[in-house]
């Protein structure tokens, strides 16, 4: 027996207590009732509750934030004289996440009429886009079994070689691994050599999977294999097989959650021919602490892999979220405080496939649903050509000078 603050009490725990409390023994001599005994263990453990919830709160590890990582320096683009945009505040790069939905020829047709739209924007008003082009939505041009699917697809690959012709740029983009029917029709074509680091495993730390899961899957092999056949697939499909894709967006934002984890997604990079990078984030997606990119002046930077660099330009952060261009936002109070020295770079990211009418079809929905997903949707065309509108008046002033990301690196490869 244990004595404590005078009661009786056994020194086995009662089953059912994790906490390991003593339980008063029932019937000991002179004990006070049992249901006060209860009373007082309940206290005892709702305080333990409590201070393990404190103590939990105190530690929970801060998100790790990219740009602060040791191989990772910000880098200032210097402004030059006798340039076309020397008289400007600072950069623009319109991008958008090319990731449609192309399981029908509903699904294709409606994208292709999203692109002519976005097409038309950019040369009304000289604003050019960079696409990130999920290379898993072009596949069905290739792998289709559906004969109708395939060929509305290859109009829609032939769509984007258009857009490239008139002044976009487009790099790769994926959420996972490549699609294992393009990847065999790949290697089929043209085997190629992918590297290894050594490194085939890591702590699994992945902020709920996007792109970093490929690592997971396959290995560092796998996330090369990935990242080098896309590329080949792109510059084959959109630019008749010139070595033409230069930098990758992680569907998800996701190079991983750790230092580990990113240096391994650069690495990557490298090993599959990649020389820029377009989306740093921190914290867990979905949760409040997450964020994607960085604030003016400070999105874009130089990442050290070894003897080898890759420049990343990340979208830039504003209130709320990163830029999104039918969402209203003072874009010109973002590169108030320039330096005289350098250009800042405003980057938006926007996903064309948000004009999909069969999104929201897909499922089973009333009339009145459907009459206000359209309105919705020609909101979204309206703000999208008030944002094409403001930019050439932002352009007239002086104040940003848009530009593809291709352009852009070879500015900043020159300096």
């Amino acid at each position: 027996m244990t004595e404590r603050i005078g009661i009786p009490v056994t020194a086995v725990t009662e089953a059912g207590s994790p906490w390991g409390l003593a339980i008063p023994d029932r019937g000991g001599p002179g004990g006070p009732p049992l249901q006060v005994l209860r009373n007082l263990s309940r206290t005892r453990l709702v305080v333990l509750i409590l201070l393990a919830s404190l103590t939990y709160g105190c530690a929970k590890r801060k998100p790790e934030d990219p740009f602060s990582y040791p191989f990772v320096r910000q880098l200032q683009i210097k402004r030059q004289a006798d340039q076309p945009y020397s008289d400007y505040k600072a950069f623009y790069v319109l991008t958008e996440d090319f990731e449609p939905l192309t399981g029908s020829t509903t699904d294709v047709d409606q994208i292709r009429e999203a692109i002519a739209f976005a097409s038309n924007l950019s040369s009304t008003y000289g604003v050019p886009w960079t696409h990130f082009v999920d290379a898993n939505t072009l596949a069905p041009a290739y792998v289709s079994a559906d004969p109708e699917i395939k060929q509305r697809c290859q109009a829609m690959v032939s769509d984007l070689k258009q857009l490239v012709k008139g002044g976009d740029d487009c790099e790769l983009h994926f959420h996972g691994q490549i699609d294992a029917r393009l990847l065999d029709l790949l290697r089929s074509q043209n085997k190629l050599h992918i590297k290894s680091s050594g490194v085939e495993s890591t702590d699994y730390r992945q902020r709920r999977s996007f792109f970093f899961r490929s690592f997971y899957y396959e290995g560092y092999r796998g996330m090369v294999a990935t990242l080098s056949y896309g590329k080949l697939f792109l510059e084959q499909a959109i630019y008749d097989g010139q070595e033409q894709v230069l930098a990758f967006r992680p569907g998800g934002w996701d190079h991983g959650a750790s230092s580990q984890d990113t240096r391994l997604y650069f690495s990557a990079l490298s090993d599959a021919g990649l020389i820029a990078n377009s989306g740093l984030s921190f914290g867990d997606f979905g949760t409040p602490d997450f964020g994607v990119g960085n604030s003016p002046g400070g999105n874009v930077a130089t990442v050290t892999v070894g003897d080898k660099s890759i420049t990343e330009l990340s979208p830039t952060r504003a209130p709320g979220d990163y830029v999104n261009p039918v969402l209203f936002q003072h874009l010109d109070r973002l590169v108030g405080g320039s330096s005289a020295g350098s250009m800042p770079v405003i980057m938006s990211v926007y996903h064309l496939g948000g004009l999909q009418r069969s999104r929201f079809e897909q499922g089973e929905v009333r009339q009145e649903e459907t009459e206000q997903f359209n309105a919705d949707l020609e909101k979204s065309r309206e703000a999208l050509q008030r944002h094409f509108q403001e930019m050439a008046d932002l352009r007239s002033k002086k104040v940003f000078y848009p530009i593809t990301l291709r352009k852009l690196l070879s500015i900043i490869r020159q300096q």
